[in-house]
């Protein structure tokens, strides 16, 4: 590699199309469930991280709250969701991912596997354990190294 900055513009830019080719396959998923990628998001957001207050998954999903609470009408009126209030303080409101969400989460992971699956089909085992390897190693960086230069998005 000629110099780091090239580097990191690769490294860049192949993380993004790998990000895209696995979106496009857990489209391909929703579109036959009439199901937007922001919300699948939000039952994604919602099975990683359990019950969240409407601000709390705005705050996950980087979306204004007005958008995030239309996203939960239409999420709660497919049967995705559930809203419950909280019995000790009745103004705090948590959103539930419910069966039928957990089952529309599982079958785009499923599809996104199974893709992943054929193409280390590619790789031979010892190419496959050290591509995890560096996946690993460069996912905990850049989580350690987000949290010690945190950001704010207001929106």
């Amino acid at each position: 590699m000629a110099d780091k900055a090239e580097l990191v513009k690769k490294l860049e830019e192949a993380i993004r199309q790998a990000n895209t080719v696995i979106y496009r396959r857990g489209r391909s998923i929703l579109s036959g469930m009439g199901i937007s990628y922001p919300q699948f998001n939000a039952l994604l957001t919602l099975q990683e991280f359990g019950p969240l207050t409407m601000g709390e998954l705005c705050k996950h999903l980087f979306t204004a709250c007005s958008t995030v609470t239309d996203l939960a009408d239409r999420l709660e009126r497919a049967e995705l969701v559930e809203r419950i209030r909280d019995a000790k303080d009745r103004r705090i409101v948590r959103m539930y991912l419910l069966p039928k969400g957990e089952e529309v989460v599982q079958s785009v992971i499923s599809e996104r596997q199974r893709f992943i699956d054929v193409v280390l089909e590619e790789y031979s085992e010892i190419e496959s354990d050290q591509l995890l390897k560096d996946f690993e190693t460069l996912s905990k960086r850049m989580d350690k190294m987000d949290k010690l230069n945190p950001i704010e998005v207001e929106f």
